[in-house]
């Protein structure tokens, strides 16, 4: 029963991306676009750095690739706060000072591809 537990927990809690598997291509601002950014499929992930404040709540938007596009947002530590396909709506975790953040992006099938991201914050 322990070990079930245990295989549970570990299934529930974020993932933590390692910064070899993640190529930072640049940063982005609020209300923002990139333009089209190349992901090469290797390492594993592609991402954009940004500064939000704590309880900001936020969209990012990819599009490109050759199909649906994995997007998740990771703290600075990169781990993963939320993931999603496509478009991702996330509340960031309270803070008194600003924070940095990665919108982490890649094709769901791994493969190479141009995308293009966009990052909102929304009313609350």
């Amino acid at each position: 029963m322990r070990s079930l537990l245990f295989v549970c927990a570990v299934y529930l809690s974020a993932a933590q991306f390692s910064p070899s598997d993640v190529m930072i291509l640049g940063d982005i601002d609020y209300g923002q676009t990139s333009s089209a950014l190349d992901c090469p499929g290797e390492p594993k992930y592609c991402a954009l750095v940004f500064n939000a404040s704590g309880g900001d709540k936020v969209q990012v938007t990819v599009t490109g690739g050759t199909g649906k596009a994995y997007i998740a947002l990771a703290d600075g530590t990169l781990k993963e706060l939320s993931s999603g396909s496509d478009k991702l709506v996330f509340a960031l975790p309270a803070s008194q000072e600003p924070v940095t953040y990665y919108a982490i992006f890649r094709d769901q099938g791994g493969k190479a591809g141009k995308f293009t991201v966009d990052l909102r914050k929304l009313p609350d």
